[in-house]
């Protein structure tokens, strides 16, 4: 089961009806909708597996988070609402050690973007929102010594 298949079921479980659909405002990737006669998330279908992916979680992370409706963002409370569902993806997608163990053979974002199978938009946002909350460092720690080996020092001059 790939991650859309894995979200849309999720959601299933929850009662929101996950569509594919064209969506007609520019610049809008998905929508969580919430009516009287249901949820709903609408993502496009013009995006790549990993974009879909990502957007499905984040308005799946409107749902957990409480956050609907926000078409407008014309008050602080909107865009924190947006905040609060896109790190919710986050860590619902990611996590500090997904990410180091898909960037122990490169070092290139777009390979380790697709070996996670998210955007590189969203792979940058969650280390940074990792960094923000001490869970990264942007460098890995060295690695362990052999038990009863002294940490190796450099020379003295």
């Amino acid at each position: 089961m790939d991650r859309i298949e894995e979200l849309t079921v999720e959601a299933g479980e929850r009662g929101i009806d996950v569509l594919e659909r064209e969506i007609p405002v520019p610049g809008m990737s998905a929508a969580y909708i919430k009516t009287e006669t249901g949820e709903y998330i609408i993502i496009r279908q013009d995006g790549t597996q990993a974009e879909r992916a990502c957007w499905l979680a984040e308005e799946l992370g409107h749902h957990y988070t409480g956050s609907d409706r926000r078409l407008h963002y014309n008050a602080a409370d909107d865009w924190r609402a947006e905040a609060k569902a896109r790190k919710w993806a986050h860590d619902r997608l990611l996590s500090p050690d997904a990410i180091r163990t898909a960037s122990r053979n490169t070092d290139d974002i777009y390979e380790i973007a697709f070996t996670l199978n998210v955007s590189v938009e969203f792979l940058r946002e969650s280390i940074d929102w990792y960094m923000a909350r001490g869970l990264w460092t942007p460098e890995f720690p060295p690695e362990e010594s052999e038990p009863g080996t002294p940490p190796a020092t450099e020379p003295e001059a």
